[in-house]
């Protein structure tokens, strides 16, 4: 599950091709601040387990996003704090403990292959969409281009997206259904199914519903849409850049930071933001 992620590939959903990016961009944004790096570098994105890695040259890292156990040369590594790193350094991300991306900036950003402007990896879009074993992935390490060093007392909070409030919008379909509908929605807590990845978050409470398909029709990451069967599923950055089921809602851009880094079995409430 781990790959190389920026803020993502624009100006091409007309091919069909989707945004991906980071899943959670406050957490891109916060290694890339830490380090003085532009605000879209790429930076190694990871869930579950992370990957076991040895640098080749010195550079500087920093962690963000989930809390993981991290080791470099089998010493826990701090959280949120800048690194620097010698060559033949070796590091192990172990098990996430709490949230579910967890990014890895370097100085600099990686150098993956860019394609339509993103170096976001993309199954079928880019030529690699996830970190194998025997992978090397190219970073700056040339002398001349070797950032200054960090001088910051920056402080990453790992609690941030703790709160189970996702604010949401009211979506294309949402006045097709009934007040008693608006109602029980936004009232209730659902719980993150297991059904979760890049693509889409599925929920486990049902809502029943009579609501006619749509005609396909453009949907973004955020976007929740509702099923014949009831099933509520939030669409994320790897999601398809159309869909038939109707658009009842749409997470702000906030709150599907927050929402990317709740776990299976977590439990989020909606609240609208707009007129109903």
């Amino acid at each position: 599950m781990s790959s190389v992620q920026d803020l993502g590939r624009f100006g091409v959903a007309q091919y069909g091709i989707p945004y991906s990016g980071a899943m959670d961009r406050y957490a891109l944004a916060q290694v890339n601040f830490i380090l003085g790096n532009p605000k879209g570098a790429a930076a190694l994105e990871m869930a579950h387990t992370g990957p076991e890695l040895v640098f080749e040259r010195d550079t500087r890292i920093v962690f963000a996003g989930a809390e993981a156990d991290i080791y470099l040369n089998d010493r826990p590594l701090k959280y949120g704090h800048v690194t620097e790193i010698l060559e033949d350094d070796h590091l192990v991300v172990k098990k996430i403990r709490k949230g579910q991306w967890l990014y890895m900036g370097i100085q600099g950003g990686f150098e993956s292959e860019s394609v339509f402007g993103s170096k976001s990896w993309y199954k079928g879009i880019s030529p690699r969409d996830r970190v194998v074993k025997g992978d090397s992935i190219c970073y700056l390490s040339e002398e001349e281009r070797f950032y200054p060093p960090v001088e910051t007392n920056a402080k990453i909070r790992s609690d941030w997206f703790r709160p189970n409030q996702i604010n949401v919008y009211p979506g294309p379909e949402w006045h097709k259904l009934s007040t008693l509908l608006h109602n029980r929605i936004l009232k209730k807590a659902f719980t993150i199914s297991e059904l979760i990845n890049r693509m889409a978050y599925q929920l486990d409470e049902e809502i029943a519903n009579e609501l006619d398909p749509i005609l396909t029709a453009p949907v973004y990451p955020g976007t929740i849409q509702l099923t014949p069967s009831g099933k509520l599923i939030i669409l994320m950055r790897d999601g398809q850049v159309t869909g038939g089921y109707p658009r009842i809602l749409q997470v702000d851009n906030i709150s599907l930071n927050v929402l990317s880094q709740k776990r299976t079995g977590e439990k989020i409430k909606f609240s609208l933001l707009g007129e109903m």
